[in-house]
């Protein structure tokens, strides 16, 4: 055997000691998801829709029961759970040899394109842009204990999102990160937020600081790769801004009512687009109360699946008493643009039935003020997340509230 022949083996046996063996004992690690299966949303006036709606109601309190247990039971595995990004006398952790190895393997210095602004950043505003090396930054985002979010960085740089029930929770710098434990805390003095009625709320202006995200601009670049739904089952990625916390029911408020309406911070505004390019607006009233519209066939994208998509979800105030929602998709640029409107709505005050429930002026009121916090929430989705941006934005003047 001559000495080329010797250094070639060699070189092979280094590298299968080197890397693929480690490689295989860290791959081994990776958990299994479970598919949950939920239901999708609609609606109308008649008798047989409120039936829907309430039966809807219903598997949506149960699912949001069964999350919040996950949760819990999340919070009591954190101590052990965080012995995975400790270095314990030199030994490295899976979570630490991952990352190693995707030093090697991993494409250096992705670039992040110039997201296409439709209104202007505000001055001085918050803004918040994703990650894409490390998006469990701890600084606007921390989603550590969900182990459906950021399992795997691809090797375009986006991140995989596994099928759960997962919520992306995205905070104001200023605000920092506010777990929804905070505000379920026994010692009330110690929560950041003082204010659970509407009307005071209104008066306010936010639900945490002058800071908090208001008028806002999300991006959310992302790529669909498989729904448990079937076909006219759709259901969505969506959107969420304004609220503060989903972290209370209101069937539990009712077993401890000498306590804050908790679950009023749960009021909110969702942009969607659904497993099949449809696109509709709902209302939060309060953790968990819908109002929702129908999808209509004529307010659609096309097929999503496997295709890089830019979807814009956009909230503004017009004036004190009513507000505005869209919805811009680029389906055809991969989020470059040009982005088009394709939805629009205007809450002038007029929608929902049940925000008194919560202090509201009447049962319609717009929820106008602010929140520290953008959620992107998904059920039974599969997706790659490319790139995500938050911006405080300069909002158009409206001539009038003509929808």
């Amino acid at each position: 055997m001559n000495s080329y022949s010797s250094e070639i083996i060699i070189f092979l046996l280094f590298f299968i000691f080197i890397f693929l063996i480690p490689l295989n004992i860290v791959g081994s690690i990776d958990p299994n998801y479970h598919l949950l299966y939920i239901y999708a949303q609609s609606s109308n006036n008649n008798k047989q829709d409120k039936e829907i709606k309430e039966n809807i109601l219903d598997n949506e309190t149960k699912m949001e029961q069964n999350i919040n247990n996950n949760n819990n039971n999340n919070d009591k595995k954190k101590d052990n759970s965080n012995k995975d990004y400790k270095n314990v006398k030199g030994i490295y952790s899976a979570a630490q040899l991952k990352e190693f190895y995707r030093s090697y393997f991993y494409p250096q210095g992705i670039k992040q394109i110039d997201i296409p602004k439709v209104y202007e950043t505000k001055p001085n505003g918050e803004t918040y842009r994703f990650n894409i090396s490390n998006p469990n930054g701890l600084v606007q985002v921390d989603e550590r204990e969900n182990e459906n979010v950021f399992t795997q960085q691809n090797l375009d740089g986006s991140w995989r999102i596994d099928y759960g029930n997962p919520r992306l929770d995205i905070h104001t710098k200023d605000g920092g990160i506010i777990p929804d434990k905070a505000f379920l805390e026994e010692n009330l003095s110690k929560n950041p937020v003082k204010l659970w009625n509407f009307s005071e709320l209104k008066e306010q202006g936010y639900w945490y600081k002058p800071s908090d995200w208001t008028n806002v601009e999300v991006t959310l670049i992302f790529k669909l790769l498989d729904s448990s739904r079937g076909k006219d089952e759709q259901h969505s990625v969506s959107i969420v801004t304004r609220s503060i916390t989903h972290a209370q029911l209101d069937n539990e408020y009712k077993k401890s009512s000498d306590k804050p309406q908790f679950f009023c911070g749960g009021s909110s505004y969702h942009n969607n687009i659904s497993n099949e390019g449809q696109i509709r607006m709902k209302k939060e009233q309060f953790h968990i109360d819908y109002e929702w519209e129908r999808y209509n066939e004529s307010l659609t994208v096309g097929n999503i699946y496997d295709k890089k998509i830019g979807f814009k979800g956009i909230v503004y105030n017009i004036n004190d008493t009513a507000v505005k929602l869209e919805s811009w998709v680029d389906t055809e640029n991969e989020g470059k643009g040009p982005y088009k409107k394709v939805h629009e709505l205007i809450d002038k005050g007029d929608w929902g039935d049940n925000m008194k429930k919560c202090g509201a002026e009447t049962d319609t009121q717009a929820i106008t003020w602010g929140s520290p916090e953008v959620i992107i929430k998904t059920n039974d989705f599969k997706f790659d997340i490319h790139d995500i941006e938050v911006r405080e934005i300069i909002p158009p003047i409206q001539n009038d509230l003509a929808s």
